[in-house]
């Protein structure tokens, strides 16, 4: 009993431990297992690949079986009858042309491609929040990993200016401004802790495992746009490869076809073979018996069904499948627009994110040497302890920005990559070779 007491907590401790993912695509994995979206999207495209063998088996013989077995009164004036009846009957149903068959075949396997679009948009739209979501999860722990130093160095000062005042070389009023500035980091710190709890738990709803000691982006990441992406170029790529836009192309394919279907259905004569073979078996009690026994029929026809008038509602439908596929492509062409407007947004947003990185790296710079200077200036009597403590709190504030610029840089390239149609498991793969462990 104790060894299986031992091993069940042994297990929930292995249940309960986090994980600790090296690599992005083991993040996106564990997404894919987790998403129910991502299989509700798998479910339709099987579903629709049923649909597809169902509907091109109406193009195929119909061969159906009936019987039947009864019993009977019949009541004259003079006298009464009992009777039974049984009979069997096998039918044959062949459309050998059906028009508005040969387009609703093709109208499902437009839908099928569809789905099969829909479930790859789906793994695309779940690598994309997956990798925001984990970068979102670094940008907090770099923001709490410079705040933690802030907060050492601020304790430092206030810890140096409490001796200071100790033998009476400042103020109190240079105590309390050390002190005030340490409290404000404090509660910019728990502000930082708060922010990586939440990220954590958003990754961790995503994946369904918590991600801890997860890698950091490499310095040596490159934080610049290649002369080939401008937003003409990848505009091309997104008409080619956006998976939304193949979505609403196949729905005004499927819209397309509606109308065909439509205009057969109304206005086209189908063609079908038919024939049976039927068996009937009839025992009277009371009648001659010329009339009694087994019968067999057997015949088989071609039947023509022309549609000549429904009060009208044949040219009505054809012409509501007609507005459905002009509502279809202009939804297409709207969704063109907007998709071009945030292409040029992103590759915007790449440019001057690329050139801020730039800029704020200088800005640590400046601000490391602004606060070396302002530290001297304050050890000989020339500089103030509030201008100390603003040096420094300039100084970790680019760095947290630096930090948050990188990230959102990285964020803002797999948007650009979804929407043009680019996010891919190669793409998530060579993105992973720049995480490196902190």
């Amino acid at each position: 009993m104790k060894k299986h007491i031992i091993s069940a907590i042994v297990t929930a401790a292995a249940c309960s431990a986090p994980l600790h993912a090296e690599t992005l695509l083991e993040v996106y994995q564990l997404a894919q297992k987790h998403d129910p979206g991502l299989r509700a999207a798998a479910a339709t495209y099987r579903s629709e690949q049923e649909s597809v063998t169902s509907t091109k088996g109406s193009l195929y013989p119909s061969i159906s079986f009936s019987g039947s077995l009864g019993y009977g009164h019949q009541e004259a004036p003079k006298f009464g009858t009992d009777y039974t009846s049984n009979s069997l009957s096998l039918d044959l149903n062949y459309p050998i042309y059906s028009p508005a068959l040969d387009y609703a075949v093709d109208a499902v396997e437009i839908q099928f491609d569809s789905a099969g679009v829909d479930l790859e948009n789906a793994k695309e739209d779940l690598a994309s929040n997956t990798l925001k979501e984990y970068f979102q999860l670094l940008i907090a722990k770099a923001t709490l990993d410079t705040v933690e130093a802030q907060v050492k160095s601020t304790a430092s000062q206030l810890e140096r200016v409490q001796k200071q005042y100790d033998v009476g070389l400042v103020s109190i009023t240079d105590l309390q401004d050390a002190r005030a500035e340490y409290d404000s980091v404090r509660v910019t710190e728990l502000s930082a802790k708060s922010d990586v709890v939440l990220a954590q738990k958003t990754l961790q709803q995503r994946t369904g495992k918590v991600l801890s000691d997860i890698p950091a982006l490499s310095e040596r990441y490159p934080i610049k746009v290649e002369p080939s992406i401008t937003a003409e170029s990848m505009i091309a790529k997104a008409k080619q490869n956006n998976k939304s836009l193949q979505s609403l192309e196949l729905a005004v394919q499927a819209a397309q076809k509606n109308v065909d279907i439509q205009k057969s259905n109304g206005r086209v004569p189908t063609v079908a073979i038919t024939g049976s073979i039927s068996r009937a078996d009839n025992d009277y009690s009371d009648v001659n018996p010329d009339t009694e026994g087994v019968t067999t029929d057997a015949n088989i026809g071609i039947g023509v069904s022309i549609p000549l008038y429904s009060g009208g509602s044949i040219s009505a439908k054809v012409r509501q499948a007609t507005a459905s596929a002009e509502a279809a492509y202009e939804t297409k062409a709207s969704n063109l627009q907007t998709i071009e407007l945030s292409i040029r947004s992103a590759v915007l947003g790449l440019q001057t994110t690329s050139a801020q990185v730039e800029a704020q790296r200088q800005l640590i710079v400046s601000r490391k040497s602004a606060l070396e200077a302002t530290q001297a200036g304050y050890d000989v009597g020339t500089r103030n302890l509030v201008e100390l403590l603003s040096a420094q709190s300039n100084l970790y504030s680019a760095q947290s920005t630096y930090e948050t610029l990188r990230y959102n840089f990285v964020i803002q390239q797999v948007a650009l990559y979804e929407l043009t149609g680019e996010l891919t498991l190669d793409k998530i793969n060579d993105l992973n070779t720049w995480l490196v462990q902190s």
